[in-house]
């Protein structure tokens, strides 16, 4: 049959149902929420990121296999004749430095923001070689066992990858800054294997608070770089520790009263940080230089102890598991304590996150032995990842983030129960004895400056990745020099 202007019914009837369909897909896209696209771009950067993650640790670990047979700083540094125990990190602080020195001297070009400034209050851009130039140094100083956190750099390459997958899309600021916040909660998520915690990481700390639009992308994306992490390079938890049993009412009081020894002494662990900051780095004005001094005053400390190498992980591995006395664990906290303040005052980059752990496990541990009298493997468990959280909520003021990490980093879910009133009383405490957190320089926030983050859920566009006329070219640089001294980040 056919219609009345002699075509084909059958041919009539295909052509109305692909212009009704082609209205309903117009219809939808107009329609669709703008934050729907970004789940995709959220998906490609955590992808994308958990593989930086890993090549940066694969770079570390070539570079510890060429002084010694084994992976783990801590372990490599009870395998190594003295003398190679102190040198070591002398010489590599002083490379470290000297990258860092000949980048400011040659490139020229100024640091730019940190990735956790660039989110909240910036533009999401942040200048590639000067952040390279940061990497690269890191990478060579906590190869040679200087007792600083490499997630810290971890998440920073992370986070200059994904701007720089922005910068390639001609992204708006808006989008930009997300872009950026999903490759730090990528870069978390790969580093910690704590796709929850890299998440609330973003939300307590970068962005202030709970953004439930932009949080579904980051959550996409961490989630998406724990599982590429998973799948392709290391499987299971972060840490192996003893199955801690369900929690009592008295287990909730000894954690809160850990949670209120770690509000103390969280504010003056940062107090140490910054007035160790401020009193060292103007004596000693020649970078490399500078660090190789602290590298000489870790190599020093590690004759003592092989345990201060490092960001503290093989540290907090053996707290979990292994018969600690009350002397050695003390002597732990007190020699990485200075360890961590030298490579700090030093200007060493690199993070305080891991060391903060390995610190707060060993409060823990103390407290365990002192007052606590652990009676089981399970105790000795509990109470170290418990004194790793509070001690952690209180220097970052984010205690969510703080109680959930101790559970992903070792699928240990009873611990939650008592690590967040821990967690909350502790960042409490912390915050009101001291208002700026461990991050308050790295968000570029003064003293006393609270500044509300740009990212918003009706900044929006409504398309993921749009054109921009305005996208900066890649080495902008938008902020102070890069001899500013700085805040470590995690």
């Amino acid at each position: 049959m056919r219609s009345g202007d002699g075509l084909p019914r059958q041919l009539v009837m295909s052509e109305s149902i692909s212009n009704r369909f082609h209205a309903l897909l117009v219809h939808l896209r107009l329609g669709l929420d703008p934050m729907v696209p970004m789940m995709l771009v959220a998906a490609i950067i955590g992808f994308v990121a958990s593989v930086a993650v890993e090549g940066f640790r694969q770079a570390m670990y070539a570079i510890i296999r060429l002084y010694s047979t084994h992976e783990h700083l801590v372990t490599a540094a009870a395998g190594l004749p003295l003398w190679q125990r102190a040198v070591i990190p002398v010489i590599a602080a002083v490379v470290g430095g000297l990258i860092m020195w000949a980048g400011q001297r040659w490139i020229k070009r100024p640091r730019g923001p940190e990735y956790m400034e660039a989110v909240r209050v910036g533009d999401g851009l942040l200048p590639v070689v000067p952040n390279l130039m940061r990497t690269a140094s890191s990478l060579v100083a906590v190869s040679g066992g200087i007792t600083i956190g490499r997630e810290g750099t971890m998440i920073q390459f992370a986070s200059l990858v994904s701007s720089l997958i922005g910068r390639i899309g001609r992204a708006d600021p808006a989008h930009q800054r997300l872009i950026v916040a999903c490759g730090a909660a990528a870069g978390f998520a790969g580093a910690y294997h704590a796709p929850i915690a890299g998440t609330l990481f973003v939300a307590e700390i970068i962005l202030g608070g709970l953004q439930l639009r932009e949080i579904t992308a980051v959550l996409v994306a961490a989630v998406i770089g724990e599982l590429t992490t998973q799948s392709l390079f290391a499987t299971g938890p972060l840490y192996l520790a003893h199955m801690v049993p369900p929690i009592s009412f008295i287990d909730l009081l000894d954690a809160s009263l850990l949670g209120l020894l770690a509000g103390f002494i969280g504010p003056a662990f940062l107090w140490l940080l910054d007035t160790a900051r401020r009193k060292y780095q103007p004596l000693v004005g020649f970078l490399p230089l500078r660090m190789g001094l602290a590298g000489l005053f870790i190599g020093l400390l590690s004759l003592l102890m092989p345990q201060v190498w490092g960001n503290g992980y093989s540290v907090v591995q053996s707290f979990l598991v292994d018969h600690w006395t009350l002397t050695a664990v003390a002597a732990v906290f007190v020699l990485r304590m200075l360890a961590v303040t030298a490579a700090s005052a030093a200007g060493i980059p690199g993070g305080v996150l891991t060391p903060t752990l390995a610190l707060g496990g060993a409060m823990g541990l103390m407290v365990s032995h002192l007052f606590l009298v652990p009676e089981a493997s399970h105790s000795q468990a509990l109470w170290t990842l418990v004194g790793m959280g509070s001690l952690l909520a209180a220097t970052t003021h984010a205690p969510a983030m703080s109680a959930i990490m101790v559970f992903e980093i070792t699928r240990n879910y009873n611990v939650v129960m008592a690590a967040m009133p821990a967690c909350v009383i502790a960042s409490v405490i912390g915050s009101l004895l001291r208002h700026r957190s461990v991050y308050s320089e790295a968000l570029g926030l003064k003293e006393g400056e609270h500044r509300e983050p740009k990212v918003a859920g009706g900044e929006f566009p409504a398309t993921a990745v749009p054109p921009s006329a305005e996208a900066a070219p890649l080495d902008d640089a938008q902020t102070p020099d890069a001899g500013t001294p700085t805040a470590t980040k995690p």
